[in-house]
């Protein structure tokens, strides 16, 4: 009997072994985000603009949240306005805070926060954004891509997720593209947070 359980155990120990998740990522991509995202980090002077800008919205900074959450950021660099959206799941609800940051008209010479609301999301709509971030390898996706500008908009995607990914092992990503082609994969995502802010 002792002999049934010990075989068990190996064949069960080297079957889980076997099953990592396969994601057909391309590992110099991984080591690249890695390089950037650290490179970011290490820029004192842009961290202290994002800080400050995060302050001016109200934002928190999203490696230090619990729970697992997602926010997209249009940043318009002629107007200095943005939107953003974040979702987040907190026990067994699942939320969306919008924000509009801006000019109440031209005339003003500083930016405020001009909308700041907070809706519930039903967990389908939590599960098919899980799904899309799934399917459109969000968390592989290169931090940047060779396409860039000096006015219009960036488009900042960033995603926590405690637990960590499954094919990564990353808890953190962010994937920014300036002036975004509506088919790129990431546009895939984004789309959905508008899509779920404006249901």
């Amino acid at each position: 009997m002792h002999r049934i359980i010990i075989i068990f155990s190996i064949f069960t120990l080297i079957v889980s072994c076997k099953t990592n998740v396969d994601c057909g990522i391309d590992p110099l991509i991984v080591k690249s985000n890695d390089s950037i995202i650290s490179k970011a980090e290490s820029d004192s002077i842009g961290q202290k603009w994002w800080n400050d800008y995060l302050e001016k919205i109200e934002e928190p900074k999203l490696k230090t949240l619990e729970n697992e959450s997602y926010r997209l950021l249009i940043y318009n660099s002629l107007g200095e306005s943005s939107k953003t959206y974040r979702i987040f799941k907190n026990w067994n609800s699942y939320k969306l805070v919008y924000k509009e940051f801006g000019k109440v008209n031209s005339d003003e010479i500083s930016n405020e926060l001009l909308v700041n609301k907070e809706s519930e999301l039903s967990k389908k709509e939590w599960d098919e954004f899980q799904e899309l971030l799934q399917h459109s390898g969000f968390w592989s996706l290169p931090v940047t891509i060779d396409r860039i500008g000096l006015d219009g908009k960036s488009w900042v995607l960033q995603g926590i997720n405690p637990n960590g990914n499954k094919c990564t092992n990353r808890e953190y990503h962010v994937v920014a593209r300036w002036q975004p082609i509506d088919t790129m994969k990431v546009m895939q995502l984004n789309r959905k947070l508008i899509e779920l802010n404006g249901k």
